[in-house]
């Protein structure tokens, strides 16, 4: 969390306990005022039942503990307007028995308040979470309806973000080298239009496998893309996520997730691998996906993912 949203959040709670403490000593004054017109009248006229006004507010704006303490004030002041003005000469255990049946009547009040509040929070978080979920729903169409099949126009976006992932570590230091970026732009260019691409295999050797790549456009611009390969021969079974990059100002959107989502339904029939660095968000996502870890490169750099 940076610096600006951290001291937002401290000047937010700091107005939330002020704006509580102002609602709490206005509810003591009308719980006093109430207390002194019911002492003033005397025995003609019993103020009592308004008591019930700062309880009930108590519960449902400051929460259980202020509701507790209202009660108890409530139930006391009844008790001592009735002792001073009413039956001064009362018997101890009518006295309590007024203090009982008094904390009785607040408690009820305070409960049958806190219920109600407890009920208007529930159907506000469902409401917020079924916003939320149509919103998350609203934002995986939009992207989902973005993830196309890449065509040789748009071989330039996807160097510039192999380039800006090779920039934060992603990728090799050397696809940001401009003859490298050149030998990329060809090979990627051959692989969109023949779907097919020479590949080292892991046990050794090379061969041809198939080649897709996949592009997240939004807004009329490329901002990630994924690379698909076979991983054995033409007709493998198996396809790898051999490398995916999302463009550093749409990290934290989404893309990433619903690139691999893609990748993981639209070859559900196949047994799916990838490579990841370890500690990686993509092996985040992986996991989360179902995927285990399969092996790692031949060099350590890498873990071999997998889901069958």
């Amino acid at each position: 969390m940076s610096r600006t949203k951290k001291i937002l959040l401290r000047l937010r709670r700091l107005a939330r306990r002020a704006s509580n403490r102002l609602i709490f000593a206005a509810l003591l004054a009308l719980e006093a005022l109430i207390v002194l017109l019911d002492v003033d009248t005397g025995a003609g006229i019993s103020y009592a039942p308004f008591l019930v006004a700062p309880t009930a507010l108590a519960a449902w704006l400051l929460g259980r503990r202020a509701a507790l303490l209202f009660v108890v004030l409530s139930s006391v002041a009844r008790v001592y307007d009735y002792t001073v003005t009413r039956a001064p000469d009362e018997v101890l255990y009518l006295r309590v028995y007024e203090l009982l049946q008094s904390a009785a009547l607040y408690g009820l009040v305070a409960l049958l308040v806190l219920y109600l509040r407890g009920r208007r929070d529930a159907l506000l978080r469902h409401a917020r979470r079924v916003r939320d979920a149509a919103r998350r729903e609203r934002h995986r169409r939009i992207l989902d309806s973005a993830i196309r099949r890449a065509i040789p126009e748009d071989v330039d976006s996807i160097i510039r973000l192999t380039t800006s992932g090779g920039e934060s570590g992603g990728f090799d230091q050397s696809v940001t080298d401009s003859v490298r970026q050149a030998t990329l732009a060809t090979t990627f260019t051959a692989g969109i239009v023949d779907g097919a691409a020479l590949r080292d295999l892991w046990a050794g050797g090379q061969t041809t496998v198939p080649i897709e790549f996949w592009v997240c456009e939004i807004d009329a611009k490329v901002v990630s893309y994924m690379m698909i390969l076979g991983v054995d021969g033409q007709k493998s079974m198996q396809r790898e996520l051999h490398a995916m990059v999302v463009e550093h100002t749409y990290r934290g959107h989404g893309v990433g997730g619903m690139m691999v989502d893609f990748f993981c339904t639209h070859y559900k029939q196949r047994r799916l691998v990838a490579a990841c660095r370890d500690g990686s968000a993509m092996l985040r996502l992986l996991t989360r996906r179902g995927f285990a870890q399969l092996t790692r490169s031949d060099n350590q750099d890498y873990l071999i993912m997998a889901r069958d």
